[in-house]
């Protein structure tokens, strides 16, 4: 079965979708960002599964978070907390 993209290295249609990468124990990888509340406030990590594209040509790997959208929610309510702005 092929992709429905080409591989961005060898311009290959052999894209492999929705494999994962794992640990050496067998747990799967994910992203994280931290949510901080206020200026003193405690962290809380915000996290999600990484899935994988693998090309079977040449093996280039994209990786891609599963939910993006709350990974970046968390890290602009971060990076507004650190610089004193208020948060969304």
């Amino acid at each position: 079965m092929t992709s429905y993209h080409r591989c961005q290295r060898c311009n290959s249609d052999m894209m492999m979708d929705g494999v994962y990468i794992v640990d050496a124990q067998g747990v799967r990888v994910v992203v994280s960002a931290e949510r901080q509340p206020d200026p003193g406030g405690v962290t809380h990590p915000v996290s999600t599964l990484v899935h994988a594209c693998v090309c079977g040509s040449c093996g280039f790997v994209e990786l891609w978070a599963n939910r993006p959208q709350e990974l970046w929610e968390a890290y602009l309510r971060s990076e507004q907390t650190r610089v004193g702005a208020p948060a969304r």
